[in-house]
């Protein structure tokens, strides 16, 4: 698979966090062994995922609850996938098309990111089947029921984003079916900001992964890792998602996801003499897929050097193949794969490993490049953002894995 040069509309994007030189820690230990992801330990990784409770007298009410899901194992191997959740309640909207509309309804689904989708689906079951136990027949929808799904929600402490997130998928195929649905009304609206008012939204806890907890993970790698591959393969991944400031949805490719333009390719990947320019041909802010260029520099002398952790690690990647981030074997690099080492090399580091989350190498980018001194349009521009929503990822003060003073952090340009 060949990528086409994005149009000139595609803005190149520099990254600033090149020409860092720090000294990194030091890890020790005997190499942990055994996995179903190739090469790599994952000893005390364990893996589940929690549904969000239904409210009390859910059953009665007639809301869903989505199930916590057992991954019913004691072995230590990480899947390529992670666990799964499943949950009861109404049928899908689809159930309510007409007969010879499937041609529409798959556009539909296209229109949105699949994880949007699957969030969509599930808001619209939960509030159907609260507004079915209350007499609802499918069709057109009275504010007075929005607003007795809304008042249930808060009575059962749900968060206001949560309830907004099921209004939304509810109101997205109500529109689609044609439905009246006034989830926009003044009632529901009031409702939901005096829901802010009284729980407001607790701020983002995730911490970040600056440049020297960074260097410190890639020593953790080799302890974690049981093969130099492997090590080099997480390397590699981890410093691309530190100085370009990736979402991992732009870093790895999901092979089941039904548009595959998604994630980072060989063909992606172009070395220049003191830089690499990655192609990110989509991501969340850019679904059309105008494309971006992302410019990573060289590190002179130092273990987080891209330029050079992508050159080492190409240099023994399997031949056969697009996705640019894979196995020895050839299988492709999964994100719940790149959490769960990420998670292990964080706690092999002495960190809480439920402090970060993949997102925190984005998060640690615009927090360096912020303490450095850069401005609000360069962070903006670093990080791909289309509104002001970068200055929710820039953290101040905090552990000391983060760089403490601005003299510090200047040596990251």
């Amino acid at each position: 698979m060949s990528a086409e040069r994005p149009s000139v509309s595609g803005s190149e994007r520099s990254s600033a966090l090149g020409g860092v030189v720090a000294a990194g820690g030091g890890v020790t230990g005997s190499p942990l062994l055994s996995s179903i992801l190739p090469g790599v330990a994952v000893h005390s990784v364990s893996a589940s995922t929690s549904g969000i409770a239904a409210p009390a007298g859910a059953a009665a009410s007639g809301v869903s609850a989505v199930r916590s899901t057992d991954p019913g194992s004691s072995s230590s191997q990480v899947s390529s996938v992670g666990a799964r959740s499943s949950s009861g309640g109404f049928a899908d909207a689809s159930s309510f098309m007409d007969p010879g509309q499937e041609g529409i309804w798959e556009m539909l689904r296209l229109s949105v990111a699949t994880s949007t989708w699957s969030h969509y689906n599930l808001g619209f079951r939960t509030v159907a089947a609260f507004l079915a136990a209350r007499g609802w027949c499918p069709g057109d929808v009275s504010e007075s029921l929005l607003a007795d799904f809304v008042l249930s929600s808060f009575r059962a402490q749900v968060s206001r984003g949560i309830v907004r997130g099921r209004l939304a998928g509810f109101a997205f195929f109500c529109r689609a079916l044609g439905w009246a649905c006034p989830m926009s009304c003044f009632l529901v609206q009031r409702m939901l900001r005096a829901m802010h008012r009284v729980h407001p939204s607790p701020p983002d806890s995730r911490l970040p992964i600056t440049h020297e907890l960074l260097l410190r993970l890639i020593e953790a790698l080799s302890v974690v890792a049981s093969s130099a591959y492997e090590a080099g393969l997480f390397r590699a991944a981890f410093v691309t998602a530190f100085f370009g400031a990736l979402r991992v949805s732009e870093l790895l490719v999901c092979p089941s996801a039904r548009l595959g333009f998604r994630g980072l390719l060989v063909s992606h990947v172009s070395f220049h003499e003191t830089t690499v320019r990655l192609h990110i041909v989509s991501s969340k802010t850019d679904q059309l897929a105008v494309g971006h260029w992302v410019v990573l520099h060289a590190v002179a002398g130092c273990s987080s050097c891209p330029v050079t952790c992508l050159r080492s690690y190409l240099a023994v990647r399997p031949l056969d193949g697009d996705i640019l981030f894979v196995h020895e074997n050839g299988s492709p690099l999964t994100r719940y794969q790149f959490q769960a080492v990420l998670r292990l090399t964080l706690g092999r580091c002495g960190e809480d490993p439920s402090s970060y989350g993949t997102h925190s190498f984005r998060i640690g980018a615009a927090t360096s490049a912020s303490i450095a001194g850069m401005s609000g349009e360069g962070i903006q521009r670093l990080g791909r953002w289309v509104s002001d929503a970068f200055r929710g990822y820039i953290r101040r003060g905090g552990p000391g894995s983060m760089l403490g003073s601005r003299r510090g952090a200047r040596s990251l340009f």
